[in-house]
This record gives structure tokens, sequence and C-alpha cells, in this order.
């Protein structure tokens, strides 16, 4: 197949999938009879993305197959219709340091989406995503006539050896009972034989822009209490819209990343409780440090911003 495509790409310009990144992790027990279905998912990830001109990016278990925004000129020209600003509509800059830095309407990137493909991830991070209204695409009703390609020990277990062992027995026995039935009813009815851990079929999301930044990565990512392997998925993503656009994402981060939690806790600690500035500069003042020199961002953070430890602490 690879030959094929070979003729209307440059090899250096083919995209291939690293197994490593997805089978790397100590907590994901990947079938391996499923190589086959995932070197037929790399050449047509190659035949519908990259000879469109897309170049995917894989970040561990998640590829970002394509972005509508290019070069960021859509969001350019949409800021520059919401704004009215038709003299200089490919100002790239206008989005994050007009719109974003003002606090104003996410508009221009409303629109603007990021199609992922999620190979080696279980059910309950698939469920975490999909609670997110703002996306299209799910797998056919998580598993339907699918069976589970492998499964993932929850990075929570105290006892990975126990949850290995359950898993394979059950699987195993769903296994037998599909060899006994040759109808797509009887795999519809064993599905619900299977365990919550199992590893869905490779399944697509495309999210917006705006719903990535104010939503998943803030929620699952940046905001404590995301499920250990959700927030992992997250990361992946967040890598891989980074590597398409640097300076975008940083940009975003700036405005919904971690600090934010520990700022808005520092700031509803000091409406709550009015400490003076003795009460602050108690313990700086005993160690006989220059109070007049002190990053004062960094001391009321400190002093009033710790964010409590989550449930997956």
């Amino acid at each position: 197949m690879k030959n094929n495509l070979r003729k209307a790409i440059l090899p250096d310009d083919i995209f291939s999938i690293n197994l490593n990144e997805i089978t790397g992790n100590d907590y994901v027990f990947l079938n391996q009879d499923r190589q086959m279905d995932i070197a037929r998912i790399e050449y047509f990830i190659n035949r519908v993305y990259r000879m469109q001109g897309f170049q995917p990016v894989q970040k561990g278990r998640v590829i970002a197959l394509r972005y509508t925004d290019r070069e960021r000129l859509s969001s350019a020209f949409a800021a520059a219709l919401y704004l009215g600003k038709y003299d200089d509509m490919d100002n790239t800059e206008r989005f994050l340091k007009g719109m974003v830095r003002a606090g104003h309407s996410y508009e221009p990137i409303r629109g603007e989406t990021i199609s992922f493909l999620y190979i080696g991830v279980s059910k309950p991070a698939y469920d975490h995503l999909i609670t997110y209204t703002l996306r299209n695409r799910r797998i056919a009703g998580g598993l339907r006539a699918n069976k589970p390609w492998g499964y993932v020990i929850p990075k929570e277990a105290k006892n990975r050896k126990v949850y290995k062992a359950m898993m394979e027995s059950q699987l195993a026995q769903c296994e037998e009972l599909t060899r006994q039935a040759d109808t797509k009813e009887q795999l519809q009815a064993v599905r619900s034989l299977y365990p919550t851990g199992v590893i869905l079929p490779p399944f697509m999301f495309d999210f917006s822009e705006e719903a990535l930044a104010k939503n998943i990565f803030q929620q699952r990512l940046w905001e404590p209490g995301a499920q250990g392997e959700t927030k992992e998925i997250v990361q992946n993503m967040f890598e891989a819209v980074r590597e398409l656009d640097l300076e975008k994402w940083d940009f975003l981060q700036e405005y919904h990343g971690e600090h934010m939690s520990t700022q808005k806790r520092a700031m509803r600690k000091l409406r709550e409780q009015r400490p003076t500035l003795g009460d602050l500069l108690d313990k700086e003042k005993a160690q006989g440090n220059d109070v007049f020199t002190l990053d004062v961002y960094k001391l009321i953070m400190e002093k009033l911003g710790k964010v409590p430890k989550s449930m997956w602490d």
C-alpha cells in the first residue's frame, strides 16, 4: 500500500504511526493482532489527509489529523470581519493580542476545528471526553458490534497484577462466548459483559478551538480533578495542537492555564478573609527579608492561592 503512496508523496512526507507511543505505556495492553489494522489506518491517513496537504501530528495515543485554521489566516479573516478591520484582514496577531488579551469574544476560532484520532484509549477516557457537547463524531454506541482492542489498567490501581489477571480472564470468557455464536446480535449482547476498562476501537472527535481552550484543556488538564488516563490523553491533545501552532496555544494557555485556578482561589480568599498587608508580610519580616523588593504576585499566590488536592491525587 505504501508504495502507491510514495508515487504521490515524497518519502520524507509520509506519516507513520509510532506504535511505541501507543503500547509503550505500562498501563496499556493493546491486542497485538490489531497491528495490521493500525497499518491500514496509517495508509488511509496518508491517502485522506497527508495527500491534501495536512501534516498529522502524533503525541502518545492521540493523532491530530487536520486543523482548519492553517497559518492562522482563517481566524485572522474572521477577526477582521468581526471588528470591521477591512484594510488589514490577514493580521494573524489580532485575535490573540487584541481580542483574547482584552477578554473579548472567541468568535473567530469558534468555527475553527481540529480533528483528533484516538488509538489505544479506554472507555472511561472516551466517556470523559464525549461529555462535551461541543464536539462532533463518536464511536458507534461505544462498542456496538466491535470487539475491544485490549484493556487499560487505571493509573490509580494499587495492585496492577490483580487488575491485569482479572481483565484478561473476563475478556477471555467474553471471547469464548463470541466463538459460540454466529450472529451479530450475540456479539452485541456479549458487550454488556466487557469490563469498563476495555480499549475502544479507534475513534475520532472534532473539537472547536474555543472548546479546546475554554473547556477540554481547562477542565481536564489545567484544573485539578481529572482522572489519570483522561488527563494523559488530554495532555497528548495539547502537545499535538501546540506543535501545530506553538504561539497560539502558549498564548491561550496563558489565559486559561493552571495558574488561573490559583489566581481565582487567591482572589476569593482576599475577598473573604480581607488579610492586611502585615498579615501577608509577617513571615518575610521575621526572616529579615526586604519587603520592598518582594514579588507581590508570588507572595499572594504562595499565601492564598494553594489549590486543594483532587480525589485523584
